[in-house]
């Protein structure tokens, strides 16, 4: 698929998702359910259709963007350039979301665990999908921690929860 049709495909996938009925009533908890079961389908098979489609770099590289993005629209950049040079400021900070004994630092590697998948997306199921999208997540702890120091860092996905595993674990390297 070339990046301009997966551009178009996906864009106009996110507008229909996002979209609210033109009442601006709230939907019924049948049809509310009819949805939540429609946007995981449509997760599901856009992974599918990213693994069989796309070749792994570029999958890993727009997923990693994708999270890049959603740090940068959400709250998290605050804190992160409130923390700029002070990285046990920002582990501290985590720790506050996550829990106390989620997010440590052991000199330059700072561990991170995620005890429910808090992705606003797919939070709430689909309950698997690959390791494709999950490559989001670690844009969005890479864009934070870069923040933060100010200089590249390595962030590998040690676990997931949408791979089955029972908390997400995160290893970033500065």
């Amino acid at each position: 698929m070339e990046r301009k049709a997966f551009v178009n495909l996906t864009s106009a996938a996110l507008v229909v998702l996002g979209a609210k009925k033109a009442s601006g009533q709230e939907p019924s908890a049948q049809a509310a359910e009819r949805w939540k079961k429609m946007h995981q389908a449509w997760v599901e098979s856009l992974v599918q259709n990213l693994d069989a489609n796309v070749d792994e770099p570029a999958r890993t590289k727009t997923m990693v963007s994708m999270g890049r993005a959603c740090a940068r629209r959400s709250g998290i950049l605050r804190e992160a350039q409130a923390a700029k040079g002070d990285l046990d400021k920002m582990v501290a900070n985590l720790a506050r979301h996550v829990g106390k004994d989620n997010c440590r630092r052991e000199g330059n590697v700072v561990h991170l665990r995620y005890p429910k998948c808090y992705c606003h997306i797919v939070g709430e199921g689909p309950e698997r999908l690959s390791k494709t999208w999950c490559n989001c997540s670690r844009g969005w702890v890479h864009e934070v921690f870069e923040t933060v120091t100010g200089k590249p860092v390595q962030v590998e996905l040690t676990h997931s929860i949408k791979r089955g595993d029972a908390a997400c674990r995160f290893v970033v390297r500065v």
